[in-house]
């Protein structure tokens, strides 16, 4: 199936293994990645004797019918993302744990397709290079965000090659008003890539607006419903908007099927598709999976540093995350700290210092500016630690100790850690966070000492209130003299 893992057959001899590495960090059990792609997967040793089996003796017309029979599966396929950045997918809710969601390849029967393309070069010409998989069965996409914040039906469609996307013959698909004009655009765009579409089911939300010619990527859904023999459109259930949603779904239903006698379109935006293929976020482009540009059409992954990351490639379709190290020539610290839990007293050359328990990890280190500031994913990537202040200088060290002090405003060495920011010199474009950082930390010492200084006046009086009655109490239980003549 090329973008669906599957588990190794048990009753099948071992195949030969597939060259990559297991992933730094594990995401899946009992995975090995099949990629239909690839004819080197059929076993070397049984080939010979495969080949030669009756059935594939048959006329060409007949073993089609008997593969279009077998790659079919019952229910629709449900492509869910392994991990965020794959290319590899599963298509069984059993393969997801519900304890806490991590994948077992192994919880489902490997798909016929697999175990198909796997037997002898010739079956795997009729089934893989045909793919029949694609034209035969229904895809569905739920839901609108994958596990990398995009939706599933754009990334799943990136990931595939371009052959297996124009052989797709079924899809369901979420339109989603929230989901943004640049999105919905890019989705519909991939949905026209798919030339051999003939199904397309959508289910809106209801609380979508009352205009057709309002929902993100209005226009691009008009191009890519041309053509199609059915089209169908739901609306999702909800206590609220249901009635204006049935409204919306009628008008919409009307517009879209006078584009479905126009013939297929043979192009689409080929900006969105780009667009597309950057939102999805993959190592590993459809378009580059049998090529040694990964991303063909990007000029950032040809470079040489490109070229070696694709040699760690993983199992699971990725390209191990460069990890940072964790100190800068200055000696700074420069992990993402995630949390500051404690801090105690040090002397650091002879001089007052504040050393934190940190909790944090390399950063992701991905394109956009956000993954820069985020821990890697996994439990294994972080670490708990003591740090000196002076080496946690970055400002998002700064941020996670005023935070720090914010909650706890009796730990030790608020005054002495801002005491040593000041000395401190950033650049320019920093300097003025580094005096908000400043700011905020005198901010609260300032509190604090307001706190400290109100209740010491409360204390003070309360105190003298004491003290005044158990004067007053002395006089009450003094005994009373008489005065004589």
């Amino acid at each position: 199936m090329g973008a669906i893992v599957s588990s190794a057959s048990a009753s099948a001899p071992a195949p030969a293994p597939v060259p990559a590495e297991t992933s730094d960090i594990p995401m899946t059990t009992s995975a090995n990645a099949s990629n239909m792609d690839e004819p080197s997967q059929a076993n070397s040793l049984i080939v010979y004797d495969n080949s030669e089996s009756g059935l594939l003796k048959l006329p060409n017309e007949v073993k089609q019918r008997i593969w279009t029979y077998a790659v079919a599966v019952e229910e629709p396929i449900k492509p869910c993302q392994i991990r965020p950045k794959s290319n590899k997918f599963i298509w069984s809710k059993e393969q997801i744990t519900e304890k806490n969601g991590e994948i077992n390849i192994a919880a489902a029967p490997q798909l016929t397709a697999v175990q198909l393309a796997k037997v002898c070069r010739s079956i795997y010409d009729d089934v893989a290079t045909t793919h029949l998989f694609y034209m035969v069965n229904e895809f569905h996409f739920q839901g609108y965000w994958g596990r990398d914040g995009q939706p599933p039906v754009l990334i799943y469609l990136v990931a595939i090659t371009e052959p297996r996307r124009k052989a797709i013959r079924s899809i369901r698909v979420p339109w989603h008003y929230w989901m943004g004009r640049a999105t919905a655009a890019q989705i519909f765009t991939l949905i026209t890539a798919c030339q051999g579409l003939q199904l397309l089911d959508i289910k809106l939300d209801s609380h979508s607006p009352s205009s057709p010619e309002r929902l993100p990527g209005f226009k691009e859904c008009l191009i890519a419903v041309q053509g199609l023999k059915k089209l169908t459109i739901t609306v999702e259930d909800s206590v609220y908007g249901s009635a204006s949603g049935k409204e919306l779904r009628k008008n919409l239903q009307h517009l879209l099927e006078e584009r479905l006698m126009l013939p297929r379109s043979k192009t689409y935006n080929l900006a969105k598709f780009s667009q597309a293929q950057v939102e999805a976020k993959l190592d590993i482009h459809g378009e580059g999976r049998l090529s040694e540009d990964k991303k063909p059409g990007q000029i950032s992954s040809r470079t040489r540093q490109q070229v070696r990351n694709v040699e760690k490639m993983t199992a699971d379709g990725t390209i191990p995350t460069r990890v940072s190290p964790k100190y800068d020539l200055n000696g700074d610290l420069t992990w993402i700290i995630s949390a500051v839990e404690e801090s105690r007293e040090a002397v650091l050359d002879g001089i007052q210092s504040v050393e934190f328990y940190v909790q944090g990890g390399p950063s992701r280190n991905d394109n956009n500016n956000w993954g820069r500031f985020c821990v890697l994913d996994g439990k294994e990537e972080k670490e708990k630690f003591w740090e000196d202040v002076t080496t946690l200088s970055s400002l998002n060290c700064r941020w996670r100790i005023i935070d720090f002090y914010a909650k706890n405003p009796k730990a030790f060495g608020a005054q002495v850690v801002l005491d040593l920011w000041k000395l401190r010199e950033f650049d320019e474009p920093e300097e003025k966070v580094k005096k908000m950082t400043e700011k905020h930390l005198q901010a609260l010492i300032t509190r604090k000492a307001t706190a400290e200084r109100k209740e010491a006046e409360r204390a003070a009086k309360a105190a003298e209130a004491a003290k005044a009655a158990e004067k007053k109490a002395r006089r009450a239980n003094l005994p009373k003299v008489r005065h004589c003549l």
